[in-house]
């Protein structure tokens, strides 16, 4: 299953979907509470809802979440109500993951072998939408005139220059360089590309290493905001600044499936999940794995998260035909 999180009511909420058409589910670790939501069919004429990649985003208190699979295009839902907010669009969806730039939230959508990325503003619950605490629908009151709503396609940003070459959350990243929006992904036309979303440039661009990176992440080393990218069994820094990558680190286990990276107390980090299951902690300021791999999952890791649990630093995993798995950071 995909996964990604949100913080709703000020506590930490797993959103996934458990690889069963039309269905979606949330998780609450800290009370190790499950739910499950139907989703409406987005296209009537197209009945099946494939949710292999998703992501989620908290829009005026509600969880809205986008995603879709190989056959199904893009489309967003209400995650309580399981109503479409936006029809699904022609073609598959390779990825999808949550980004933030400051204060706001966007899904970013990578389609697998298939030139471009978009980002989408996850929409606002239209009013009717809503339901009273009781469970009823709000009374409608014909001389009240509700302000029309942006369309999520009025701030929909394509970019064709951009690539994902893989399925993971990790197949583009994005965030903020020198305060300004970018999203870095492979090129179109070879290596990668660190894209300037206000001016539609590249701000940096990286030549390809001998393996492909496929999985990427922006992350605040030493200081300075670095592009960490991983493929095959190597994991790498790169300086946007400069436009060159520092010396790969090997990853042990299989080739690299997924990848994430962020801060922990203080210091940065990224975790790699292996198509064999195994998952590496890497610490990047010092340049060098963190223990011994994570064994666990038996088969290939499909997405992976850094979080605080009750202020206890943790990693979430998800694998193909396997259950969730939640890592105490080994610190």
């Amino acid at each position: 299953m995909d996964f990604d999180l949100v913080t709703l009511d000020g506590r930490l909420i797993l959103v996934g979907s458990p690889d069963q058409d039309r269905l979606a589910c949330s998780w609450d670790p800290a009370s190790d509470h499950w739910t499950q939501y139907e989703l409406d069919v987005p296209d009537e004429e197209f009945r099946y809802t494939e949710l292999t990649a998703l992501g989620a985003a908290v829009v005026d208190g509600r969880i809205v979440i986008g995603g879709g699979g190989d056959h199904q295009g893009f489309a967003m839902w209400d995650l309580e109500t399981g109503k479409v907010q936006l029809s699904a669009q022609e073609g598959g969806t390779g990825s999808v993951v949550r980004v933030d730039f400051g204060d706001r939230s966007r899904l970013l959508v990578g389609f697998a072998g298939v030139w471009g990325v978009q980002l989408w503003d996850p929409p606002v619950v239209e009013p009717e939408d809503r339901q009273h605490d009781d469970g009823g629908l709000a009374n409608e009151d014909d001389s009240v005139t509700e302000p029309e709503q942006p369309s999520p396609y009025d701030s929909l940003v394509d970019i064709e220059e951009l690539e994902c070459q893989s399925g993971a959350s990790s197949a583009a990243a994005a965030g903020l360089l020198a305060g300004r929006p970018v999203v870095v992904a492979g090129g179109r036309d070879g290596g990668v590309l660190v894209w300037d979303i206000e001016e539609e440039r590249h701000l940096a661009k990286f030549d390809d290493l001998d393996e492909t990176l496929s999985e990427f992440a922006l992350a605040s080393v030493d200081g300075r905001i670095r592009v960490v990218a991983a493929g095959g069994q190597s994991l790498v820094l790169g300086d946007p600044g400069s436009n060159k990558w520092g010396e790969p680190l090997t990853v042990p286990g299989g080739d690299i499936s997924c990848m994430t990276a962020g801060i922990v107390r203080g210091r940065p980090f990224a975790v790699t999940g292996a198509r064999d299951g195994a998952i590496c902690v890497w610490d990047l300021a010092d340049r060098r794995l963190l223990g011994r791999p994570l064994q666990g999952h038996t088969s290939k890791v499909l997405g992976l998260r850094m979080a605080d649990i009750d202020s206890r630093p943790v990693i979430i995993s998800s694998a193909h035909c396997d259950s969730v798995h939640l890592w105490e950071f080994p610190l």
